[in-house]
């Protein structure tokens, strides 16, 4: 019992570091996961592709941040499938990546030594 009470706990906090990001680019990041549920829910996987790469080359590898675009990935990709949302057009959600790689990018820049 105290076990299954602790997991619950955990998964609770680990949800609510995702929900309320702060560090610098967490929103970025967050924006980022919920393209890729909705990339993920289109069978975009060229796209999915290209934000993975994105994130993996221009963030931190820290818990948090992986926290932050996963719980964002699972709640896009839970919403589209609930609310039987229309796939956008492939290249405006190509461009609303691009846009949010280079938002993550500058933000980022600082913690990961670039400029």
């Amino acid at each position: 019992m105290k076990k299954i009470l602790a997991g619950v706990l955990m998964a609770a906090s680990l949800s609510a570091l995702a929900q309320s990001p702060s560090s610098p680019g967490a929103a970025e990041v967050r924006a980022l996961g919920r393209l890729n549920g909705e990339a993920l829910a289109c069978k975009q996987m060229a796209l999915v592709d290209r934000i993975r790469i994105g994130i993996v080359h221009e963030a931190p590898k820290t818990r948090e941040i992986g926290e932050i675009f996963e719980t964002a990935t699972s709640e896009r990709f839970l919403e589209m499938g609930q609310t039987q949302a229309a796939c956008p057009d492939g290249r405006a959600l190509s461009q609303q990546i691009e846009d949010g790689i280079q938002a993550m990018r500058a933000a980022f820049a600082g913690a990961m030594g670039k400029k």
